[in-house]
């Protein structure tokens, strides 16, 4: 009797507030609506009051949310009071300033009701929340009076702006999904506590509802809209305060009645448990000894295999190691004797030993790779040398990696060294000789073009002088025969063409081998002429590009670039069957690049590679050694069908004052 009394008595005085409010918004609409915030605000911060003091015992994350939310939600609608024209504090005094303050602190409340219901059921980080709010807070409160950006909410003589009608209705949306989670989350509620809160959260549609037919500040719609809302207000404080007080375990402590009911539960529970674990641990223990003789047949077992395995380990020719996670050897195999000439009793004893004997040159190496890898606790390979007690070098090839346990405990780390000394000479002397074979391939190129510039000499100097001297002579001859003689003259004529022919011949011949315009007009007109004499030639079309690269590189290099040119366009015309060429010269910052692209048969580039050297041709071959001796490269692609493109870059080499 004495708790309806009490909710009879807090409904008779709602009635009575809600009436004093009408009577004094008929006197001043001012006085109305500063007294209808001041009611709002303090039930806000009576709740949070209540909660805050709590917070330690109560394990409901909605509710301390909800509070902490309503102080900052009150706090923007006391800057909307004081927003009212009337008030005469901001200088705006526009009805705008206060619909758009109300507006952002209803977006606040409708996100805030929803939000709380996904922390049910959580651990809340209060310090957290009090942070959001107050950058929320301070954020939306920036974009109304500093960056004067919040879209308009109220239009003089027209009433509310589309943004403001739009706003209203999301607002809706948003509370009645804060509903819907609530009813789906019930199970952590008192059922009265739960009726409240959706009541409360009901007439706050309510007041959002009539707050979006009202034209101006003075209308009934108003009016209840502001009603509606302390209504809410009532409703979210005997939620809290009032079924609080009442009913302290069902609002304050529901989950912790529900562990009391669960432990009892569970202590009824707890005899039945009893009696069926003393039934599984002697089922267990009997499992047990099954398992120890299971494991000491697998001991027995692993002794054997370990005696297998060590006999491997010890009759292997390389040397095998493994040390702990300190760095200690726990095994060495004994044919690191016959690798080092220390005995592997002597490495156990001195860990550094295989430190101290590696060559002074490889120390550091060695260490950055053992730095890595025991870092990253990965495998790693490294090959070094190692200095023997006599004074002599191996060279060592060096394989190492983690060792883990069942668990992924780190063992420490097993290695294998590999004395590689023979391949290692072995290699040297393929170096060596390769170094010999590039310096006669040099010396073959530089006789080769010497022979050419001394045959090109012979067919230009003597044979041209002598078959001059044979073409004077036969004109000579000409001139002297009779009228009669129409035979003869012919006949002459004849061989005087056919002198010509030869002369020409051999002055291309002596081109090809030598060619001289180089010397006479430089590399970039001997390339053009190049390309002009392949045109003629072969009848291809060329697009070329080729710009002044004279003063690039010394004159020694110009007969090389030539004679790459030359073989390039000489395979492009007997075997590409192409119908258009490209020739393009790039210059970069520390190189030239030459491009010659063809759209022909193309060729398969890894087939002559593969092939055994004679077989491979020497044209390809020379251009290779060619790029090589000018200190640059070469790139030949090629597809069958899709024709060929050839690089060549080669750095540049100016002369002193260019």
């Amino acid at each position: 009797m004495l708790r309806q009394k009490r909710i009879s008595s807090l409904d008779l005085i709602l009635a009575l507030v809600l009436g004093g409010l009408y009577l004094t918004s008929l006197h001043s609409y001012v006085l109305f609506h500063s007294l209808a915030e001041v009611l709002r605000i303090a039930v806000a911060a009576a709740i949070f009051m209540l909660i805050w003091n709590v917070r330690q015992s109560l394990d409901n994350s909605y509710l301390k949310f909800v509070s902490i939310a309503y102080v900052f939600i009150c706090s923007l609608d006391i800057v909307h009071t004081f927003s009212q024209k009337e008030m005469g504090i901001f200088l705006a005094g526009e009805t705008n300033l206060t619909v758009q303050l109300w507006t952002g602190a209803r977006y606040l409340e409708s996100a805030s009701l929803l939000v709380a219901s996904f922390f049910l059921g959580r651990k809340l980080k209060l310090g957290f929340v009090l942070a959001g709010y107050s950058v929320t807070s301070l954020l939306l409160l920036g974009t109304i009076f500093y960056w004067r950006v919040f879209p308009t909410c109220f239009i003089e003589g027209a009433g509310l702006s589309p943004f403001k009608k739009i706003s209203n209705g999301l607002i809706v949306l948003v509370l009645v999904a804060s509903i819907t989670r609530l009813v789906k989350k019930r199970d952590q509620f008192d059922p009265t506590v739960l009726r409240l809160l959706v009541t409360s959260i009901a007439f706050t549609i309510l007041s959002e509802l009539c707050l979006s037919f009202h034209v101006d500040v003075y209308g009934v719609p108003f009016l209840l809209g502001h009603l509606f809302k302390i209504i809410s207000f009532y409703y979210l404080y005997k939620t809290i305060i009032e079924t609080g007080l009442a009913k302290p375990l069902a609002v304050l402590f529901r989950n912790l009645k529900l562990s009391e009911d669960g432990l009892s539960r569970a202590h009824n529970e707890l005899e039945i448990r009893v009696h069926q674990r003393t039934d599984e641990l002697a089922k267990a223990n009997e499992l047990l000894l099954a398992e120890i003789n299971e494991r000491r047949r697998i001991e027995e077992a692993l002794r054997k295999s370990e005696t297998k395995y060590r006999t491997v380990a010890e009759n292997t020719y390389d040397w095998e190691w493994w040390r702990d996670p300190e760095g200690n050897f726990i095994y060495v195999s004994p044919s690191c004797k016959k690798i080092t000439h220390y005995e592997r009793e002597e490495f156990v004893a001195d860990p550094d030993l295989l430190l101290k004997i590696i060559h002074p040159d490889d120390r550091l190496p060695f260490l950055s790779h053992q730095t890595e890898v025991e870092g990253e606790m990965a495998a790693g390979e490294i090959e070094f040398r190692i200095l023997r007690p006599d004074g002599s070098v191996r060279w060592l090839a060096h394989a190492c990696q983690p060792v883990f346990d069942e668990h992924g405990r780190v063992l420490g780390r097993r290695g294998s060294n590999r004395d590689i000394t023979e391949r290692k000479l072995a290699e040297d002397s393929l170096r060596e000789s390769a170094k010999q074979l590039r310096h006669l391939s040099d010396q073959i190129l530089t006789a080769q073009e010497t022979e050419r510039r001394r045959i090109s000499r012979e067919l230009h100097d003597e044979l041209g002088g002598a078959l001059a001297v044979l073409k004077l002579r036969t004109s000579f001859i000409e001139k002297n025969l009779e009228e009669g003689q129409t035979e003869l003259k012919e006949e002459c004529r004849l061989d005087l063409k056919y002198i010509d022919e030869i002369i020409e011949n051999a002055r291309r011949l002596s081109r090809d081998l030598s060619p001289s315009i180089l010397e006479d007009i430089g590399l970039t007109s001997a390339l053009r002429w190049l390309i002009d004499n392949f045109i003629n030639n072969y009848k291809i079309k060329v697009a070329s590009g080729i710009v002044n690269v004279d003063h690039l590189f010394p004159k020694e290099s110009h007969i090389m670039i030539y004679r790459i040119f030359q073989e390039a366009l000489t395979n492009i015309g007997k075997h590409a069957q192409a119908a258009h060429v490209a020739v393009k010269v790039q210059l970069e910052e520390s190189r030239v690049c030459f491009f010659m692209e063809d759209d022909g048969r193309g060729f398969d580039v890894k087939s002559p590679g593969a092939r055994e050297v004679p077989e491979r041709g020497l044209g390809l071959a020379t251009m290779e050694e060619r790029a090589r001796m000018l200190g640059g490269s070469l790139d030949i692609r090629s597809e069958a069908g899709k024709g060929t493109r050839v690089a060549l870059c080669v750095p540049i080499h100016k002369k002193e004052g260019l």
